[in-house]
């Protein structure tokens, strides 16, 4: 019985190590042993009212859903929008042409709850959906 006892101590000792030693090379090689949702800006970017705007694109491993939220350039990285997000789907973002009527930056198709095609549309005063203010865009720069 003491032979099966320093058995499964050793074997407890080495299954310890190992976890130890894989998640300092997954800490050294920059990851992680559990997967965490990674984000990307989706080009291409627009310009509207002085501010570069795109899609930041989320991946969850764990769930396999991807989101989608509205960001914009701000200090040198992205920053989300109030009121951006997150969707299952969007059209993609296109240049605004010619002036901005009633101080709207740009209008692009998403889909909401229940994956129903909604309006958004971003103008200086924040986010709204088909005319209806959803939540403030944030300080202008």
């Amino acid at each position: 019985m003491g032979q099966v006892a320093l058995g499964l101590r050793s074997l407890g000792v080495r299954i310890v190590v190992f976890v130890i030693m894989a998640a300092l090379l997954a800490w050294a090689l920059g990851g992680t042993l559990w997967p965490r949702p990674v984000s990307a800006i989706q080009r291409p970017v627009i310009n509207a009212g002085g501010v570069q705007w795109g899609w930041q694109v989320t991946v969850d491993p764990a769930s396999l859903e991807v989101s989608y939220h509205l960001a914009r350039r701000h200090n040198g990285g992205w920053e989300e929008v109030a009121g951006g997000g997150p969707f299952p789907a969007v059209r993609p973002l296109v240049s605004p042409e010619g002036s901005e009527p009633d101080g709207i930056l740009f209008v692009v198709s998403v889909c909401g709850p229940g994956d129903q095609p909604r309006v958004l549309e971003v103008g200086r005063s924040g986010v709204m959906f088909d005319g209806v203010k959803a939540a403030a865009a944030g300080s202008e720069d």
